[in-house]
């Protein structure tokens, strides 16, 4: 597996439903990540931002190849996936606890690898900037599990 991307997800014969959005489900991008995405002249053409809140954005994305953005920036909500990090209110950084997304067929064995990954992509940005960290805390999902999932990593 490499950063961000399940070897599993071809096979695992769901025909990339992560990445239908209907019912109110959106994308997630973290304050600075649409503007630094721009910056690198990454396309954003897939992306219909809808709502921007607390320094992050809401989107729907709209690419007609969905495993690949369309070969357009692929925000890191997307790459965490089915992973969302949970950030408790007295915590400063990402524990091993993570919520799961419903629309994945895997189990949470299969994908603990990537859940690691997810981890460690966060943590980095939660302890590069507090807004971040603070945004994290509020951020409303649709579609995720209420009850977190021990990936088995230790405690720092």
């Amino acid at each position: 597996m490499t950063g961000g991307s399940i070897e599993l997800c071809p096979k695992s014969g769901c025909g990339f439903r992560c990445c239908e959005f209907q019912q109110g489900n959106y994308i997630v991008l973290h304050p600075g990540e649409l503007e630094a995405a721009r910056a690198r002249g990454e396309s954003l053409d897939h992306l219909e931002i809808t709502l921007s809140e607390r320094g992050g954005h809401r989107a729907v994305c709209h690419a007609q190849r969905t495993e690949t953005c369309d070969d357009g920036y692929k925000p890191l909500d997307c790459r965490s996936y089915p992973y969302f990090p949970r950030l408790a209110d007295n915590e400063a950084r990402v524990t091993k606890w993570l919520l799961k997304g419903r629309k994945c067929p895997l189990e949470p064995h299969e994908i603990d690898v990537h859940g690691k990954w997810v981890i460690e992509q966060w943590n980095t940005l939660v302890e590069s900037s507090p807004a971040i960290a603070a945004w994290l805390k509020g951020v409303v999902l649709v579609g995720y599990d209420l009850t977190a999932r021990d990936i088995g990593m230790d405690e720092r």
